[in-house]
């Protein structure tokens, strides 16, 4: 009983740290249906995954702003004196993203509401920001490369506009590791995850493999013209978004395996008659998240939540290796009399100590 009250008191202090928000914004202006503005309407927006709520009022000037929602499907609701309520479901807030809805008021009781059920537009016209989001459906149902390291999430940048790989030590070479955006510099990209950096000093040396693909619910490219929050970024910013708990449990299990049962045998085995070398590679975790709720103590429906996810990664892999020689027992010993060409001909080792240079830059030196 110590322990759960311990806990409860540590949930209860722990506070919220932000860097660069991911958290979205839904904002506009209120109106009759004269097109005349209305001032003191109550706004309020709710998640419908979650069940929080967000309110506002309107200003003189019939203008609202919601903001610092976090990512997800919202119900917008208006409210006026003398006026019918308003509610649009399924408001789409993504990444970063400011949502312009204005809303039209119309005559009538207070006990009559107007219902749309469409999404609100996405264009962007309330910030500068140029960039493209990879949606959380997109990071389910796409494949991802798994050879020798865990699937990295940030591969989905190569579905947004103006990305280019392969520069630098790569040429060709159209993975994440050394690339640029729109023509910024190689290495200058920012990631952040719920708007905290993971990008280390070094360029090219972005990516933490301690993100998890199954736990990041969407990411936004901006790509220029991003505002004064975003620093530290000689390119674009890749600004990662993690799930979070719902009003429902849900849960997921995984393995990403790669077996050499399944593999055919390499051209170097093949031709000395080696056995294929093992290659066992599993990518696996799992992730479970919902409401808080200790039974006859505390049910978090509406307020409280939580998400964990855990990936383990094992690796198994032989190689047959042409390129490497190794010391006979007569060379330890300092016998180097076998050591030979392909042409069965002796190769000399050369004294340097007795290195001289001729005149014409010819070097020659003497042989033990």
């Amino acid at each position: 009983m110590k322990a759960l009250v311990g806990f409860l008191v540590c949930m209860l202090l722990t506070v919220s740290v932000y860097g660069q928000t991911t958290n979205g914004s839904i904002q506009g202006t209120v109106t009759d249906s004269s097109g005349a503005t209305l001032s003191r309407a109550t706004v309020t927006a709710r998640n419908l995954d979650t069940g929080l709520t967000n309110s506002t009022v309107t200003t003189d000037a019939g203008l609202y702003s919601l903001p610092n929602l976090p990512p997800g499907r919202y119900s917008v609701k208006v409210e006026a004196t003398g006026l019918k309520k308003y509610e649009r479901e399924g408001v789409t807030v993504q990444t970063g993203s400011t949502v312009s809805l204005d809303i039209e008021m119309q005559l009538g009781s207070v006990t009559e509401t107007i219902t749309v059920n469409a999404d609100a537009s996405q264009l962007e016209t309330a910030t500068s920001d140029i960039g493209a989001t990879v949606e959380r459906t997109l990071i389910a149902n796409l494949p991802l490369e798994v050879s020798g390291t865990v699937r990295n999430p940030v591969q989905f940048i190569t579905l947004v506009p103006g990305f280019v790989g392969g520069v630098g030590n790569n040429p060709g070479d159209n993975t994440t590791d050394n690339f640029k955006v729109n023509g910024g510099q190689e290495g200058g990209t920012d990631v952040l995850v719920d708007g905290v950096s993971i990008s280390l000093v070094s360029a090219n040396t972005q990516w933490n493999k301690g993100v998890s693909t199954e736990a990041v619910r969407e990411f936004k490219v901006l790509q220029s013209n991003f505002s004064p929050e975003y620093g530290e970024s000689g390119d674009g910013i890749v600004s990662l978004t993690l799930k979070s708990g719902t009003n429902d449990f849900h849960a997921s299990v995984y393995d990403f395996l790669r077996n050499n049962d399944f593999d055919a045998n390499d051209w170097f085995s093949n031709k000395l008659g080696k056995p294929r070398q093992i290659y066992k590679q599993n990518d696996f975790g799992f992730t479970v998240g919902g409401p808080v709720w200790l039974p006859k103590i505390y049910n978090g429906k509406d307020k409280t939540f939580f998400f964990f996810s855990y990936e383990g990664f094992r690796n198994r892999k032989g190689a047959t290796n042409f390129a490497t020689t190794v010391p006979t027992a007569e060379m330890y010993n300092g016998d180097f009399s076998n050591w030979v060409n392909g042409s069965n001909q002796q190769i000399p080792i050369f004294d340097p100590t007795t290195q001289t240079v001729a005149a014409n830059g010819t070097v020659t030196r003497n042989p033990f």
